[in-house]
Formats: structure tokens, C-alpha cells, sequence
């Protein structure tokens, strides 16, 4: 046998040597190779209600991932203890969950299933009327009177309402007269530091004034009769907002 024909099949049989190989590498680090995955990666807590009443769901954003990694990730869920009744300040611990048998499957090893995380960023109500910025109360105004279609009217009272036990929002009131004499109530809640009104959540309802109240415009009489047992109650003055009151 010639020297070039033996040194040609030696070639030859070194490339399929090194398929071959490439191949059990590909397999190896492609699909048996056991990889390490954090469960905790691309974390977000969902948090609804103010420092002190808040609760906190959390999501998993991996949408950077390749498809099969992407695929198991879609099976994490997430137990959260506490979850309610947060306040900024507080330590939450997070164990996550997933599908064990598609971990298996794909040889994921899930890493950091369990951590913990600071609570941070929740509104936090105002211990007080003095503390709402006067540019506040004014968007509110203006959102009670876009609710009540009175843009043209200015309101005959207003107040900070308090809540004076867990559940009942704080709320700021204004009342209006209509043009067909009746009075209407109009509640923008939620009233907490991070100044956002809530207009999908402003609400009216009809005021029913005593023939006492009715003759000496006590509106605050009316407000503390039917709001005083839930809220402590601030009356908004002229100072802060232009009220249609009554002239001596």
C-alpha cells in the first residue's frame, strides 16, 4: 500500500475520531451536563396597600432566557411569608417552587430557592392634614369636580377623613350644592404620600342635611354624623382651598 493512501486514511479517520468527539461534547454540555439555575433571577414583588396594610405577590421576569431554560422558569412559583400586613422596614422570605420532574428532565440544578428580601418603597399615609401639600388637595379638588361634572363649581366643604381602623382608606371629601338644590358627596381615596389620585376609585354618594343642618348649612355636622365613627375628621379652611361658604 502506497505511503499517501495509508496517510490519507489516517486523516480520514482522525476527522470522524474528532466528530465523534465533538458530538459526545455537544451532548454531554448540551443535554446531560447538570446546570446551575438561579430561581431567584428576574424576581418582581407586586405590592398593593400603604406601609402598615400592604401584601406582595412576586413574578419571575426571564424573558432574556434561552427557549428550554425559559420553559422550566415558566414553572416557578413563588411563597411569600408574610405576605400581608407589610410595613417598609420589614424582612420578607421568599421559598420558590417549581416542577421537579422537568428539572430532571433537563438537568437543571435550581440554586437560591429560598432568600430573603427588605420591604421598601410603600406609601405611607400622613399622620396628618398639616402634612398634605396643598398641590395635592387641589388635584383632588379637581378630580371631584371632573367626577361630579361641577368644573365651574367650587365646593361648600371639605375635610381629610382619617381612617381609624385597619381597612377604612383615608380619603379626602369635598361637597358639593347642585344646581338642582341636592347636595353630593365626592371620596378621593387613597390619600398617602405618594400623591397619585386615584380617579378610577373616586366615588359620590347623595347628602341627606337634617332640617337643622339644612337651615344652618352645617355641613361638618352632617360629615362627623355620618363618617366621625370610622375617620377622625380635618376640616379643609379657605386657606388651603377656595370653598363656596355661606356670607355673613
Amino acid at each position: 500500500m502506497k505511503t499517501g493512501a495509508v496517510k490519507n486514511k489516517l486523516i480520514y479517520f482522525a476527522f470522524l475520531l474528532s466528530c465523534c468527539i465533538g458530538l459526545m461534547l455537544v451532548g454531554y454540555f448540551g443535554f446531560l451536563q447538570t446546570v446551575n439555575i438561579d430561581v431567584m433571577l428576574g424576581i418582581q414583588f407586586v405590592y398593593t396597600g400603604e406601609s402598615g396594610e400592604a401584601q406582595v405577590s412576586a413574578v419571575s421576569k426571564t424573558d432574556d432566557l434561552n427557549q428550554r431554560i425559559q420553559e422550566f422558569m415558566q414553572t416557578v412559583t413563588y411563597s411569600i411569608e408574610p405576605s400581608e400586613k407589610l410595613a417598609n422596614g420589614d424582612t420578607i422570605t421568599v421559598t420558590a417552587l417549581y416542577d421537579a420532574d422537568m428539572a430532571v428532565e433537563y438537568h437543571f440544578q435550581p440554586v437560591n430557592t429560598r432568600a430573603e428580601f427588605l420591604v421598601e418603597g410603600l406609601p405611607e399615609r400622613y399622620a396628618s392634614l398639616a402634612e398634605i401639600p396643598e398641590a395635592y388637595i387641589q388635584e383632588s379638588r379637581e378630580a371631584a369636580a371632573r367626577a361630579l361634572k361641577a368644573e365651574d363649581q367650587e365646593p361648600v366643604y371639605g375635610a381629610f377623613l382619617q381612617g381609624k381602623t385597619a381597612g377604612v382608606r383615608d380619603r379626602i371629601l369635598w361637597m358639593y350644592q347642585l344646581e338642582d338644590g341636592r347636595y353630593e358627596i365626592v371620596l378621593v381615596p387613597d390619600v398617602n404620600n405618594a400623591q397619585v389620585v386615584n380617579r378610577k376609585a373616586i366615588s359620590t354618594q347623595q347628602v341627606y342635611l337634617s332640617s337643622k343642618e339644612q337651615e344652618n348649612r352645617d355641613f361638618a355636622g352632617y360629615v362627623r354624623r355620618v363618617f366621625e365613627a370610622d375617620c377622625n375628621i380635618e376640616e379643609l379652611t379657605e386657606s388651603t382651598v377656595p370653598l363656596d361658604t355661606p356670607q355673613d
